[in-house]
């Protein structure tokens, strides 16, 4: 797959927590469940990025794109 003509991913956010071994043993937790084309990611989140947020995509999770229908006149 060309990844210039991929869509972009929407990620969904799993939980927010305040220590990065926090978020560590939910990512793993997450990856031994769905070992497969489960991407995970822990970013840090909020006000002075103190907390750190766990993120995962799945190819399941891609939204088919809407067509718009004209109306004939």
């Amino acid at each position: 797959m060309d990844p210039n003509k991929e869509k972009n991913k929407s990620w969904k956010r799993v939980g927010i927590f305040n220590t990065y071994e926090g978020a560590l043993s939910k990512k793993e937790e997450l990856l031994c469940e769905f070992p497969e084309h489960l991407l995970v990611k822990i970013k840090r989140y909020g006000q002075g990025r103190h907390k750190f947020q766990v993120k995962c995509w799945h190819p399941d999770y891609i939204k088919p794109t809407k067509t718009k229908k004209r109306k004939k006149k």
